[in-house]
């Protein structure tokens, strides 16, 4: 296994530890953060409408819901996360549906908060996490009614590799749902350059492109049920990470360098019209 990300999400610093040394892990005690911006979410939020006042704490539980939602239809009580960051996607949706859930990431950090989250909860005897690898996952064949992967598709070289992965560990029939960034076109020019930043920040090797997700998801033995590009209800999540990082002034050495200086630029990624962001629902074969 090497150290290609392929079953997590990238950690980022909270702004309250953002002037303290780290390893760029989070929940290692050297002062990285958790995704505390967001209480352990480290992903989009998402909002109604302009008219939506909903925190950003609120807005990123909101997108676990709307995969939640569409896992209801699981033929049974087993479910795959594929990159479960520090743990609260998982447990929230544990909770809505009742579910047994296990978890995946190559961050060993992540997962010793994530199960530390879990015996909090009272879900440990549920939800559990470890140390895998998505293009080798532990399970046997056809051992999960569903799955989700929320913003791990970005960080992924080979989907299609990834996906036939997935795909092995699910029953005939089962949901994978998936969330991810989104580039709808191509793009030139400062907006590319814009674009390169942003992948450089989040250890992200290039977007996923519409065309490419739906052949990789045919390949993969799915079936595509639901693809919709909700862009404009999570471009928020931008501008909020800028004004929350916006203070910081990263030192020459800081490990986050490079993450703290694209905050500023995020807004400007996120106004980008090439930039969506992508929900969809396949089914195994």
């Amino acid at each position: 296994m090497d150290n290609d990300p392929s079953a997590h999400h990238t950690t980022v610093p909270s702004p309250r530890d953002a002037d303290r040394p780290g390893d760029g892990r989070a929940g290692t005690g050297t002062g990285t953060g958790d995704g505390a911006a967001v209480d352990g979410n480290i992903h989009v939020g998402y909002w109604d409408g302009a008219a939506d006042r909903r925190t950003l704490d609120q807005a990123t539980d909101r997108l676990t819901d709307l995969v939640a939602e569409r896992l209801a239809t699981a033929p049974g009580p087993r479910l795959l996360d594929v990159g479960c960051g520090t743990g609260r996607p998982a447990l929230r949706i544990a909770r809505a549906t009742g579910a047994r859930v296990s978890g995946i990431s190559v961050s060993d950090p992540d997962i010793a908060l994530a199960r530390t989250r879990a015996h909090a909860a009272a879900l440990a005897d549920r939800v559990d996490f470890r140390y895998a690898d998505a293009r080798a996952l532990p399970f046997e064949a056809a051992s999960f009614d569903g799955a989700w992967a929320i913003e791990s598709m970005m960080h992924i070289r080979d989907r299609t590799a990834v996906l036939t992965e997935i795909a092995r560990t699910l029953r005939p029939g089962s949901p994978l749902v998936i969330t991810d960034v989104l580039l709808r076109s191509p793009v030139t020019g400062d907006s590319a350059e814009t674009v390169r930043q942003a992948c450089r920040a989040f250890g992200s090797p290039a977007l996923p492109e519409p065309e490419e997700l739906r052949t990789a998801l045919e390949r993969a033995g799915m079936e595509l049920l639901e693809f919709h590009d909700i862009g404009e209800h999570v471009r928020r999540t931008y501008q909020a990470f800028a004004d929350a990082f916006g203070d910081v002034e990263p030192s020459a050495d800081d490990p986050h360098r490079e993450f703290f200086t694209s905050t500023r630029s995020l807004p400007r990624f996120g106004a980008l019209p090439q930039i969506g962001y992508v929900l969809l629902v396949a089914r195994r074969r």
